[in-house]
């Protein structure tokens, strides 16, 4: 059966889940070279939902071009998943009602909004994948849980599809073992991702290879699928 995702392009916006922290290789990297996709990451390590830091997705996605790929990843959680921006309803916001409201960037519910509505509407017609990823014990459990709830109400609303790490990828960075075994904090001899004995916050190939790439590959088959159903 010939490959669908063989010859399709790929935008990648995010934090460093997304980008593969200190080794610059992610999920992105492992479907997209085994799949023969073309591929640009313009994710970026730290990068924040709101725009109260100059290092943010918003600017992610206004900086680059407006070629338009048939697939685009992204996530949003990571960096922006504090007590502080939770408890805080000037900083957490709240999901708008409709399509046309003003969203407000720096609070994460009008942030997470904005890049849904830019990605739809800078990018339209590509297919878009949210990917909710997997707890880490460098945050608190409680405010991943709303972060992660939130997140997926938004996209719900704005028909994005999701690949939930979170809650069905069997990786769960709290487990003394998963954090040796499938995480990184210092890269390889090679400058790689290698290396084990991380702290569960970044997979390491093997975390990748074993947990994301598949759950992400299948949803990114099911997208692929749609537009073919479509297009037939």
């Amino acid at each position: 059966m010939e490959n669908p995702l063989v010859g399709k392009t790929m935008y990648a916006f995010g934090t460093s889940i997304v980008n593969g922290h200190l080794a610059n290789v992610s999920f992105v990297d492992d479907i997209c070279r085994a799949n023969k996709i073309s591929f640009k990451k313009f994710c970026v390590n730290g990068a924040t939902s709101r725009t109260t830091d100059p290092n943010n997705i918003i600017k992610q996605i206004t900086s680059t071009p407006d070629d338009v790929p048939d697939l685009i990843v992204f996530d949003s959680i990571a960096n922006d998943a504090y007590p502080e921006v939770v408890n805080d309803p000037k900083k957490l916001g709240k999901i708008s009602n409709g399509y046309d409201e003003q969203l407000d960037p720096t609070t994460y519910c009008g942030a997470v909004e904005t890049i849904c509505k830019m990605l739809e509407t800078k990018y339209q017609g590509a297919k878009i994948l949210y990917v909710a990823t997997h707890k880490t014990p460098a945050r608190d459990l409680m405010v991943q849980n709303v972060m992660h709830d939130i997140s997926l109400k938004i996209m719900s609303k704005w028909s994005i599809m999701v690949a939930d790490l979170y809650t069905e990828g069997n990786f769960n960075g709290f487990l003394k073992q998963y954090q040796h075994d499938y995480s990184y904090d210092e890269t390889d001899e090679q400058g790689g991702n290698h290396s084990f004995g991380g702290t569960g916050t970044h997979p390491n190939a093997d975390g990748y290879r074993l947990f994301y790439d598949p759950l992400i590959l299948g949803k990114l088959n099911l997208l692929v699928f749609q537009t073919n159903d479509e297009t037939n």
